[in-house]
């Protein structure tokens, strides 16, 4: 799960803010969940996205929570979208909502505590 979350957050550094391909899921509407947090407590509410390709913004609000959780990146396939949003605490929330085998909708989420800069640069085109 570490690894996948790294993937997504590096991903989300090296790719431009918003990605969707032609037959993309649709992130805009507004999404009920309900999960636990890292300690096995029951959390859920409502994730909010508007806009279209290139220019989704949003929020996820928590049930007792006073802070809201801004939307900052949203990549979009045809079998996923991948959200991050920012945690009260400076991490993020890496959400991840997918289509199963059925064709019904599946998620999963996870929290990186902490954000740490790094430089990137494109060594060139892979042969």
């Amino acid at each position: 799960m570490r690894a996948m979350l790294l993937g997504s957050v590096l991903a989300m550094m090296v790719l431009p803010g918003v990605r969707q391909s032609p037959s993309a899921l649709d992130p805009a509407g507004k999404w009920t969940f309900a999960t636990h947090d890292e300690d096995g407590n029951a959390v859920g509410g409502t994730m909010e996205i508007t806009g279209e390709p290139g220019k989704y913004r949003g929020e996820i609000i928590v049930t007792g929570m006073d802070q809201k959780m801004p939307v900052t990146d949203i990549t979009t396939s045809a079998s996923a979208i991948v959200v991050l949003a920012t945690t009260p605490e400076g991490g993020a929330a890496v959400i991840k909502i997918s289509k199963g085998s059925d064709g019904k909708l599946q998620s999963m989420w996870g929290p990186v505590k902490q954000i740490i800069p790094a430089t990137i640069e494109k060594a060139g085109k892979l042969e």
